[in-house]
């Protein structure tokens, strides 16, 4: 056979997919999406893309550190301490400020927001970079359990509270001593002990969740709300790092209720299990170029 071949049938394969995906999205009464990595990933915001590490941090990039997981990897939110806190905002004030406030909304946020426009629908999320408000969504369809980049909480905790961060990441930045550390005047402190403040992310037992397990009741209630409607499981960039938050829950939901559809849009980690095959479609391209696609033709 030949590579025309190979490819044209490829082809028709992806656009049979994309008009199941789109049907189904076009006769549901509901949809869940789940939001992962791969979603940011596909709009640009890739920690593994060398080219990012080495336009926004090209002295790490000159130390080595090819990517913003390598970078990461020495400045983890737990590890922060009396000796190191300078050097650990040097980067974090930048790392926040690239991703969370930066950029613009993706297109991948923007072709959601219109896929989902006029139809019930509920959000979970593993991203913390505040791209699904960018877009449009109300935080009331919004589950986010990892955490947000705009909310600093005490290393302790010392409470359940959470602060907005950009005042402080300003100030960071504006004052930067040099390329990898910022004043220590500029260190981020509890206003109730004095102690460290950081990232609200879900690294480790220290994790504030308050501001984001007030959602999980609605979340829920969507979730009983639709087990006899007809339902659209709709899973974007979602691998295997967390598995438990998304995949795992949307793959038991389909095999339990037959009114559930799940689609499952994946660059890598596409395939669904064999005893849901009649009601999933598995899509293993581009997060971003699948949802224009399947927009273009609901």
């Amino acid at each position: 056979m030949s590579l025309k071949n190979k490819m044209n049938e490829s082809t028709t394969e992806y656009c049979d997919r994309i008009r199941v995906a789109a049907n189904a999205i076009n006769n549901a009464e509901r949809i869940i999406v789940g939001v992962g990595a791969g979603m940011s990933a596909s709009g640009g915001l890739n920690y593994s893309d060398p080219a990012l590490s080495e336009k926004w941090y090209p002295d790490y990039y000159a130390m080595g550190k090819k990517s913003i997981v390598d970078i990461m990897a020495g400045y983890w939110p737990t590890s922060i301490n009396n000796r190191n806190a300078t050097a650990f905002w040097g980067f974090w004030a930048k790392h926040i400020y690239h991703i969370r406030y930066e950029p613009e909304v993706l297109q991948p946020y923007s072709h959601l927001y219109r896929i989902t426009n006029g139809k019930k629908h509920f959000i979970c999320s593993s991203n913390v970079d505040g791209q699904l408000e960018k877009a449009g969504f109300d935080k009331d369809v919004i589950f986010a359990p990892q955490g947000d980049y705009a909310l600093f909480q005490c290393e302790k905790p010392c409470s359940h509270e959470v602060y907005d961060n950009k005042i402080m990441i300003d100030a960071m930045l504006t004052n930067m001593a040099d390329t990898f550390e910022i004043r220590q005047d500029d260190v981020p402190l509890c206003p109730k002990c004095g102690g460290f403040l950081m990232p609200n992310l879900r690294c480790d037992h220290r994790f504030v969740e308050t501001p984001h397990v007030q959602s999980i009741k609605r979340y829920e209630q969507f979730f009983a709300e639709s087990f006899d409607c007809k339902t659209v499981l709709l899973e974007l960039g979602v691998g295997y790092n967390t598995p438990g938050i998304i995949r795992f829950p949307f793959e038991s939901l389909a095999v339990n209720y037959r009114s559930m559809t799940l689609i499952r849009i994946n660059l890598y980690d596409a395939d669904v299990p064999g005893r849901i095959a009649d009601r999933a479609v598995s899509i293993k391209e581009d997060v971003g170029n699948t949802l224009n696609d399947i927009l273009a033709i609901l």
